[in-house]
């Protein structure tokens, strides 16, 4: 797996502890045994979010239009909460059939999203440093 690779959770623990599906983007290439998996939800409810494409960095959202790159509806990757996964646990959800790859961003959304994360505040510096080193 590499940064931009979409993946869907059918078992997601959510923070508050509930467990569903989720749509999913990978923001890191780690070197699995040093550094985790970094990703971030993905929702399709605009609930008031601005629907311009790319960065919205005051709110924390990258969007992404329908029917470009994966996604059918219009798409807003939720980067105010990056989550942490080691390898073990990645490979086991795969293996167990709870987490399948779906696709892979484009490399342009790839790099726009980048330049993104760069300028939003909501996320911490340690984060940053991993999605944003090169391979």
């Amino acid at each position: 797996m590499e940064k931009g690779t979409i993946l869907f959770h059918v078992k997601f623990e959510f923070r508050n502890g509930n467990i569903g599906e989720k749509l999913l983007v990978l923001l890191n290439d780690p070197k699995p045994l040093i550094e985790p998996f970094l990703f971030c939800k993905t929702t399709s409810r605009q609930k008031g979010k601005p629907t311009t494409p790319g960065c919205q960095s005051n709110w924390s959202l990258f969007y992404i239009p329908s029917k470009q790159d994966f996604f059918e509806e219009g798409t807003w990757l939720q980067l105010h909460e990056i989550f942490e996964a080691d390898a073990k646990s990645f490979l086991k959800d795969h293996f167990a059939g709870d987490l399948q790859i779906k696709g892979k961003l484009k490399d342009l959304t790839i790099n726009s999203l980048m330049k993104c994360i760069k300028i939003i505040d909501d996320i911490s510096d340690k984060h940053k440093e991993m999605i944003l080193k090169k391979k």
